[in-house]
């Protein structure tokens, strides 16, 4: 049961125009910026989202944590001596963007534009290079498996994958040593750590709050994951990464309030984790089976070559099949009822 408010919402004044503090002129490296406004930014483990926040000023807050998130892995993303810093950078840097699709209306659309536009173009370069890493893992992991000669006939493939990640890698590095991403860091830097900053101003009585407007927004994203129901025994590989997306907006967005919706947030997240992990892992393997089909037919190999690849991609067409056949257990929780009794409980907490 709930505990009863005895206030309503109050109205939203009109704020004055924040004061927005001038960012510090500096002489460092990119780098060195990007370190120094990690360590600015965190604040502490989790964005401390709270029911009562409002809406714009608890997206700030998101955007403030996994922007500090994010800037922290720039060394080691430069270094290249971990390919898990480039997927945690590219995961504090998706859910960012989540956190403009969810909280993005609270702002003015023209005075963060720039911001989303930058990070929309770091997500892709990290993207180009983690996807290169999964692909080239996939394939260093069936070798290890395989025979001498499997390993060897794998070899074009997998110079061919190493040398376009290497390119992919340059233009990251032209991006991460830039000043482009001092001045993007330094705007950024601006927005995240100054309230009321770019926030549109709310009518009385209009919902302004957490608690009474992310009920529907949870929803709306649930929704969009479940109606898939009804038509996954079908599903071509096209509708499952569609679902795959869906899930990961209903991820980010319980995660970003996951400590008002405690204690249940863990359990409603941990089935979405256990399907986008299941998908994950299908789509990985097509794109992968599906480029090796496509190197294969665009390059002159030996037979023993061409034979090699052959098995490689039989493998993952494999992987990709029993995959589908397992997916009832990953999807029936989701889509049960108790999953959607457990929402509504956990929403009523708001």
């Amino acid at each position: 049961m709930t505990e009863e408010r005895a206030q309503p919402d109050a109205p939203q004044p009109d704020l004055p125009e924040p004061d927005l503090p001038e960012p510090a002129a500096s002489d460092a490296s990119p780098p060195e910026a990007a370190v120094h406004a990690a360590e600015h930014l965190a604040l502490g483990r989790t964005p401390d989202v709270r029911a009562d926040d409002p809406w714009a000023e608890a997206g700030r807050k998101i955007l403030r944590f996994h922007l500090a998130k994010m800037l922290a892995r720039v060394p080691g993303v430069i270094a290249g001596e971990d390919a898990e810093e480039v997927h945690a950078m590219r995961v504090a840097a998706r859910r960012m963007r989540a956190a403009w699709r969810v909280f993005g209306d609270g702002f003015e659309r023209d005075q963060v534009r720039r911001y989303r536009v930058e990070l929309r173009d770091i997500g892709a370069r990290l993207g180009a290079v983690r996807d290169l890493d999964v692909l080239i893992e996939i394939a260093v992991s069936y070798g290890e498996h395989g025979s001498h000669r499997q390993r060897v006939g794998l070899e074009p493939l997998l110079a061919a994958w190493r040398a376009e990640w290497q390119a992919r890698r340059v233009d990251l590095l032209e991006a991460l040593e830039s000043e482009r991403l001092v001045e993007f860091v330094r705007d950024y830097e601006v927005f995240a750590e100054t309230p009321g900053y770019a926030a549109i101003a709310i009518p009385p009585h209009a919902p302004a709050l957490v608690r009474n407007r992310m009920p529907a927004t949870i929803w709306s994203a649930y929704q969009d994951v479940w109606a898939f129901d009804g038509d996954l025994q079908t599903a071509d590989l096209a509708t499952l990464h569609q679902l795959r997306i869906a899930g990961k907006w209903l991820r980010y967005t319980l995660e970003f309030v996951r400590e008002p919706l405690e204690p249940a947030a863990t359990a409603l997240i941990r089935p979405v984790v256990a399907l986008q992990d299941h998908l994950g892992t299908q789509h990985d393997l097509h794109v992968a089976g599906s480029l090796a089909r496509e190197f294969a037919s665009s390059t002159t190999l030996t037979d023993a070559q061409a034979k090699a690849v052959a098995k490689f991609v039989d493998h993952l067409d494999q992987g990709v099949m029993r995959l589908g056949t397992r997916f009832g257990p990953a999807w029936r929780p989701l889509a049960a009822a108790d999953y959607r009794r457990g929402l509504g409980r956990a929403i009523a907490r708001l």
